[in-house]
Parts: structure tokens; C-alpha cells; sequence
């Protein structure tokens, strides 16, 4: 594989994303459910049933770039990407395990066809649901993820390592000794490659993948929800400290304190002061001045789109299975869906039209039914569509 076919054509990723992520084989038999080039099943058995189950989600999709479809504020365990065809899901869902959704028909299609995924990860390693596969983005027609110190690329139902990180600093020598070199928040641009360490980053030249440079960050202790934005970093810490660096010079700024999470999304700057068990939502501009309090009793895990504000309740409110959107024009806030129990993730990209919430409920009355939830609505709180997976 050349280096240089790894400059990001963004228009390639949806190849990648189509035909990568459903393989799961066995000794025995191919688990997998074939696809021609546009990602369209081709088993007509399997298509007509899934056809007969799925509703429509008919997403209008403009303007589609690299997109990691992550959301850094999500529950343990979940990854969670888009493609301009697809929203991938990693996380068992029911007992589906992890799943791809069609963004036009609203099909959810398993990505390895052993419903709850039976396979014995000594026997099939292979299989998708035993891998270990985490911070995945799309990169051209590659498919990108980090584990322990490497980043990896996939493409073709092959896999090589790309990138080895063995820069760190002492605070990952002395606070982690073992995994020293280890990567986390791997974000992509058009031409680089971010890592994070505990304190520090690398910015890597995506169509070489040489290291540009590495710049040490001034933090004590795990940086946290890193956001690469016009030339600077934007992360907090453990320590609930926020910073802003810029990428070229290497200079950090320290923009506040009592801060747990950040996000930056044209020109604002979104972030949430934690406590007792809740969090408020805060908005201010790029240097963290001019501060305005919009949520009280909030969680963490939040989405911007379209002037639009998506959030839910903390588990402490009593609110935490209900998703509500708020206006950031009128300051209204309304409920577009209550279906969850307890909500752990939403997400959203900005070539789609649509928001996604991804949750569990368990009746209180008999435990036994439960099940997980996805659910998604437009930006602007209509069509709401709801799936629904027995067992958690």
C-alpha cells in the first residue's frame, strides 16, 4: 500500500465504509453479508426481510466531508461513525451486536449475521464483534483506528500498521507506565493527523505519516474531549482546567477552570461546569470571555446542529432518558423524545440532516423488559424514528 494514496479523498471514505465493516468469517463458513461498490446488499433473501422491518429515515445528506462521527462525550463503550450512506455503531445492540444503519431506508443491519454474535473469539478472531477496534475515523478509502500505540489501516478486508507512537512525556511515564505510548482522540483534518497522549500531541502529515512535530501540553494529569479548530486545540483535563493551544506556535493558553467537558462549533465555545451529579451548559467565544449560561441539570454528552442545541437530563434530574432540543436563537426548550430510560449518547455530523440518540430503557415495573433504543429526529425536532433491540 503506498503512502501516497493516503492523502484524504474524502469522497472515497463512503467506499471504504460500505464494503470494510460487515466481514466476520469463521473456518467454517463466510458470515458476512455481500454488498456490490455502492454498499447495496446483494443477498435478495436478506434484503427482502430486512426491507420488510425497516422504516424509512430518508436523510438529506449535503456537502459530505471527512467525518469521524464521534462524540467524545458519549458512554463507556460506545464508538459511533458516520458515512455519507451509513451510521455505524460500536456497541452491542441488543442482540444484534454491532450494527451499521442505512441513513435513506433506516435498515439496521448487523454487522457480523450472527444475531448476538455467537462466535468464540478463540475460534473467530475475525469476526467484528471480537475485535478490538476503537477511535476509528475514515481516512480517503482507508479505514483508520488506534490500538495501544499504533494506528492501523483497513481497507479490502486487509489491515497494516501505519503509524508507531513512541513519543511521550513524564507524565505519561510516571501516570502510566505500562502503556506509555499509548494513543487516544485520534482526529483528522484535510491534510494531518492529531494523537493525544495524556500531555501531549503529535500532528502527523496524513499522506506521508511522518511526524510534523509533537507539542508537550502543560496539563498535570489525562487531558480530555480534545477539538482541533482553526489552528488550535481546545481540550480540559482531570482537572476540570481548560486550555487552548495553538498549533503552530506550540503556545498554550490557559482559558478557565471547573470546566469537565469543551466543545467548539462556529466560533463558540460549548462547555459544562460539573455539579453534584449534574452539569450546566455554558456558551462563550473563542477565549472562553463573554460566558452565558444556557442548561441548568444537563449531561455531558451534547450536540450542536443547526442553531439547534440537543441534550438530556442528568441521571441526578430525572431526566436523563429524555432527550430535549434547545433553540440558540429563542433560548426554548422542547422534548423530542422520552422514550429512554437512560440516554448515552447522541450524535450528529454537519453534511447530515439528522440527529441520532442512542439509549436503553428498562421498564420499571418488570425488569425483564428491556431493551436498547435507537432513535434519531431532523434538526429541526420532526420525523421522529425509533428502533427498538430486546436484551441490553
Amino acid at each position: 500500500m503506498k503512502k501516497s494514496a493516503r492523502i484524504f479523498t474524502l469522497a472515497a471514505a463512503a467506499a471504504l465504509l460500505a464494503s470494510m465493516l460487515t466481514a466476520c468469517k469463521s473456518s467454517d463458513r463466510q458470515t458476512y453479508f455481500e454488498e456490490n461498490s455502492a454498499g447495496e446488499i446483494v443477498d435478495s433473501e436478506l434484503l427482502e426481510k430486512i426491507e420488510q422491518e425497516s422504516e424509512p429515515l430518508d436523510t438529506k445528506i449535503e456537502n459530505y466531508s471527512c467525518h469521524s462521527g464521534r462524540n467524545l462525550f458519549l458512554g463507556p463503550g460506545i464508538d459511533v461513525m458516520f458515512s455519507d450512506k451509513f451510521l455505524y455503531v460500536y456497541r452491542f445492540i441488543g442482540d444484534q451486536g454491532y450494527v451499521k444503519i442505512d441513513l435513506q431506508s433506516g435498515e439496521v443491519i448487523p454487522l457480523c449475521d450472527v444475531a448476538g454474535c455467537t462466535h468464540d473469539p478463540n475460534d473467530f478472531p475475525d469476526c467484528i464483534n471480537n475485535r478490538n477496534i476503537g477511535w476509528i475515523i475514515a481516512v480517503g478509502d482507508e479505514l483508520w483506528y488506534s490500538n495501544h500505540n499504533k494506528i492501523f489501516a483497513m481497507k479490502d478486508g486487509k489491515e497494516e500498521v501505519i503509524y508507531v507512537n513512541n513519543y511521550c512525556t513524564k507524565i505519561e511515564e510516571t501516570q502510566n507506565p505500562d502503556n506509555k505510548y499509548s494513543i487516544y482522540y485520534p482526529i483528522a483534518d484535510d491534510n494531518y493527523v492529531y494523537i493525544f497522549g495524556f500531555a501531549y500531541v503529535v500532528q502527523i502529515d496524513s499522506s506521508t505519516m511522518t511526524t510534523v512535530k509533537t507539542i508537550d501540553l502543560p496539563t498535570e494529569c489525562a487531558l480530555r474531549t480534545p477539538v482541533v479548530y482553526k489552528g488550535s486545540i481546545y481540550f480540559c483535563n482531570e482537572t476540570s482546567e481548560a486550555f487552548k493551544t495553538d498549533i503552530e506556535s506550540g503556545e498554550t493558553t490557559k482559558l478557565g477552570d471547573h470546566i469537565n467537558c469543551i466543545y467548539v462549533k462556529n466560533d463558540t465555545i460549548y462547555y459544562t461546569i460539573w455539579n453534584d451529579g449534574a452539569a450546566t451548559l455554558y456558551k462563550a467565544d473563542l477565549d472562553l470571555q463573554n460566558s452565558e449560561k444556557l442548561i441548568d441539570n444537563c449531561y455531558s454528552d451534547f450536540a450542536v446542529k443547526d442553531n439547534k442545541l440537543f441534550y438530556h437530563g442528568a441521571p441526578s434530574s430525572g431526566q436523563g432518558g429524555t432527550i430535549m432540543c434547545y433553540d440558540l436563537e429563542t433560548g426554548e426548550s422542547k422534548p423530542v423524545y422520552d422514550g429512554f430510560s437512560e440516554a448515552d449518547g447522541i450524535i450528529a455530523a454537519d453534511f447530515s440532516d439528522r440527529v441520532f440518540f442512542i439509549g436503553d430503557y428498562v421498564n420499571p415495573d418488570d425488569t425483564s423488559e428491556q431493551y436498547n433504543v435507537i432513535a434519531s429526529v431532523r434538526s429541526d425536532g420532526s420525523d421522529l424514528w425509533v428502533k427498538k433491540f430486546e436484551g441490553s
